[in-house]
């Protein structure tokens, strides 16, 4: 997944089924503040836990690390590294727990919330790219690269249930993280620019923010031709959010309207 040369293969259009949203104007979104991160994270996992610190789990094979990010200064402090065997994906804080993803090793990491030490392992078929709680109905969701959100158990991981993500009833691929906020799923998809808002009691797109222009605004084209897809959605509170993806030198908080 993950590699830079797919976005020459997304321009010649092998996933022919992602439809055309209509976008929100720039009016329906705000950037509010800009902070610096550390640009050699390849981030996967992103999320605010409870006590206010950003959650940081990056990937890559020999590079996937777990810690806490810090606004301010953009130091990353690491806390746990996987295996070199281990691509580390998607990250989500449950009401008792901190939960990991693994690309295509089949394997989910169960951790202690505070001190985010592994205490448990779960196998899971299928890739993992993207997971959030939905503390509303106590549930996990996951996204695999498809079109499909997975619901699974928050203390067990097993699969509750499965939704198709669609839009004018064709099929969304290639979801990547996710963030549970505000009664819906909003969500990366790879290689774009956009974040989608997604119902999930019936898997339909409810709105699309095209974030192109903020990051040409605020990125120079030497940081624009560095950094890796969009994908990192941490919710802050009310409609804010800090926006990042991989290689990025900063995150942005912003306001999404709607």
């Amino acid at each position: 997944m993950k590699k830079i040369i797919h976005k020459i293969t997304l321009l010649i259009c092998v996933h022919c089924i992602i439809p055309i949203i209509s976008v929100a104007s720039q009016d329906e979104y705000e950037l509010l503040s800009i902070h610096p991160s550390d640009s050699t994270a390849f981030t996967q996992g992103f999320e605010l836990n409870e006590a206010g610190e950003l959650l940081l789990g990056t990937g890559l094979y020999g590079e996937s690390k777990i810690g806490y990010l810090d606004l301010d200064t953009g130091h990353y402090d690491v806390v746990d590294q996987l295996d070199k065997e281990l691509f580390g994906e998607g990250l989500t804080v449950t009401s008792d727990a901190m939960w990991q993803l693994t690309w295509r090793s089949g394997v989910a990491f169960k951790r202690d919330k505070d001190t985010l030490k592994i205490i448990d392992t779960v196998d899971y078929e299928g890739e993992g790219w993207g997971l959030a709680y939905d503390d509303q109905e106590d549930v996990i969701w996951m996204s695999d690269g498809t079109s499909v959100l997975e619901q699974r158990d928050p203390s067990t991981f097993e699969v509750i249930d499965t939704i198709d993500v669609t839009y004018n009833d064709q099929l969304i691929e290639e979801i990547n993280e996710l963030e549970f906020a505000n009664g819906y799923i909003y969500a990366n998809v790879w290689y774009t620019n956009e974040i989608i808002v997604i119902d999930p009691k019936t898997g339909i797109v409810t709105y699309k923010y095209d974030l192109t222009e903020v990051l040409e605004e605020n990125l120079t084209d030497q940081e624009l031709d560095e950094v890796d897809s969009l994908n990192g959605i941490a919710h802050i509170e009310g409609n804010q959010f800090y926006i990042t993806g991989k290689l990025y030198p900063v995150i942005f908080e912003i306001e999404l309207k709607h």
